[in-house]
């Protein structure tokens, strides 16, 4: 029995990030950022280059591409959650963070360290997780200099090896020290997991007193685009203004699906970005109130106390990391799109984005020859896996499948996590993707999942109902300061749920009633 190898897939949390199909570039990238930035993590605390090289074959994959769609190896992520102090503990907690779902606990392998080596390591996390704050605070700070690097080397004219070589100058600069923001990932669960314990004694909701933290980075965003809308809305050439030129340098790597490289940006296409303003500068009553929602959304409630001040510190950290980390994408976007533009030129790529279906070792590579046989392959083959259902969690048993998750039948009620107090009953519109057309205004919109980029949709809804999600997700955190009801983790949503349903959410409770079928 011990030497049947079990595969555990799940797509928790992950999915959050790359919804869908992601395309041959972008998961060669994420493998390696995931397995550099863990192996930075136990690295730090480790202290041990002999005992951490024993975990390789953990920490290289820490997620897979399967039929496509990307999916966290959960064994793996289990095995190093097993290294930290109190692990037993901590694992209820990350799961109810992460909206795991099957609580059941799998390890790949076993640790096997001696009493020195554990009291060690555990010794050095304990102190890594005092350290989390000025640890951000400075990762934060060293940004600057990330960007300032890419800005003052990157340019279009460059030819392919010197902007692969930024790329790795880039990885290099980031991933040597993004570990923190892991240990800031479970800082933000821990002391969030202990704040909802705590409250849950009292009957009392978290969700209420994690709100409205002030500045927060994923908010400015839509702050600015709203200001923009009041104040430039009816411009004519609007792509000219200086204030929207001001917002796509600042922002302009935040939009749907923006950790996909192959994603469409507003900083690539200005045009998509227009749309969206005079959109919100269409209703002008709309606006004003969502205006107003983000201002007193900015009023944190007056409790205050060790565990709320710290859950506080932690989300407000993860976000700014949130908001570099898109950035960080958008400058790898930039330069495989010239790469892509450079062997088009050259005739040995079809199309400028067919660079997305290679992987960063093939273009490496340089046998440019077989670029377009292998692009033409993968083209035929991603698109039999955008006819695939999108599946949750699958098992593995000797590298074969025997258990998949299925969709349970249609019913009228659900229960999920509520995530943003208050209740509305609203007409539902079930939406796959942000750039699908639908109108959502003062709609309650129903998805699987979403990701930053949904924020400018997520503004004009009334509520928010999502299949994947947790109290730290990104649905969770924007729809508590946009002050809208949103419940996460609803199995089925989207299949049971139809466009024109009336629909009632309660963001406190966490149930979801099918009111009247449209």
């Amino acid at each position: 029995m011990n030497d049947v190898k079990w595969t555990i897939l799940d797509n928790s949390n992950i999915v959050e990030s790359y919804p869908g199909i992601t395309l041959p570039l972008t998961y060669s990238f994420i493998r390696t950022a995931y397995g550099g930035v863990f192996k930075g993590l136990i690295a730090a605390n480790l202290k041990d280059k002999n005992i951490l090289a024993k975990y390789d074959d953990i920490l290289d994959n820490m997620i897979t591409s399967y039929e496509g769609r990307v999916y966290y190896c959960i064994g793996n992520w289990y095995s190093l959650i097993d290294f930290l102090p109190f692990s037993k503990r901590v694992i209820p907690i990350w799961q109810d963070m992460m909206g795991v779902r099957d609580k059941e606990v799998y390890l790949e392998k076993r640790h096997d360290f001696t009493f020195g080596q554990k009291l060690k390591m555990n010794l050095n996390m304990l102190k890594s997780g005092l350290r989390v704050p000025r640890d951000m605070e400075r990762l934060n700070g060293d940004f600057i200099s990330v960007s300032g690097f890419f800005n003052e080397n990157y340019s279009e004219s460059l030819p392919i090896a010197d902007l692969i070589n930024i790329f790795h100058e880039l990885e290099h600069r980031v991933l040597d020290k993004w570990y923190i923001t892991l240990a800031n990932d479970m800082y933000a669960f821990i002391w969030t997991g202990a704040l909802k314990h705590r409250l849950g004694k009292k009957g009392e909701d978290v969700a209420k007193y994690i709100s409205g933290i002030k500045s927060l980075e994923s908010m400015k965003p839509i702050k600015a685009l709203l200001d923009i809308a009041k104040k430039y809305g009816g411009d004519e050439d609007i792509l000219n203004n200086p204030a929207v030129r001001e917002y796509i340098c600042a922002y302009g790597d935040r939009s749907p699906c923006e950790l996909k490289l192959e994603a469409m940006t507003y900083r690539e296409d200005p045009s998509l970005l227009e749309r969206k303003i005079r959109e919100y500068a269409s209703d002008a009553v709309k606006l004003d109130r969502m205006i107003s929602n983000l201002q007193n959304a900015e009023r944190p409630s007056g409790e205050t106390g060790f565990l709320l001040k710290r859950a506080r510190l932690g989300i407000r950290n993860r976000e700014i990391s949130r908001m570099n980390r898109s950035r960080i994408y958008g400058m790898v976007r930039r330069i495989f799109l010239t790469v892509g533009q450079h062997l088009y030129q050259a005739g040995h790529i079809d199309e400028p984005r067919d660079v997305f279906y290679l992987e960063i070792d093939e273009i490496e590579g340089g046998d440019y020859s077989l670029f377009k046989h292998t692009i033409s392959q993968r083209k035929a083959q991603y698109a039999g896996y955008e006819r695939l259902p999108a599946r949750t969690r699958l098992v593995f048993r000797d590298g074969t499948l025997i258990d998949e998750e299925t969709e349970p039948a249609r019913k009228d009620g659900f229960t999920g996590v509520g995530t943003s107090v208050g209740s509305v009953t609203a007409e539902a519109v079930v939406l796959h993707s942000p750039d699908e057309g639908a109108d959502v205004r003062d709609k309650i919109i129903v998805t699987k999942t979403t990701d930053p980029g949904w924020i400018f949709l997520l503004t004009m809804a009334s509520g928010i109902v999502a299949e994947k999600g947790s109290l730290l997700s990104h649905t969770a955190i924007v729809s508590r300061e946009l002050g809208i009801p949103a419940v996460v983790a609803v199995e089925n949503a989207t299949t049971a749920i139809k466009s024109g349903d009336i629909v009632k959410i309660d963001g406190e409770t966490g149930r979801v009633e099918i009111v009247r079928v449209g």
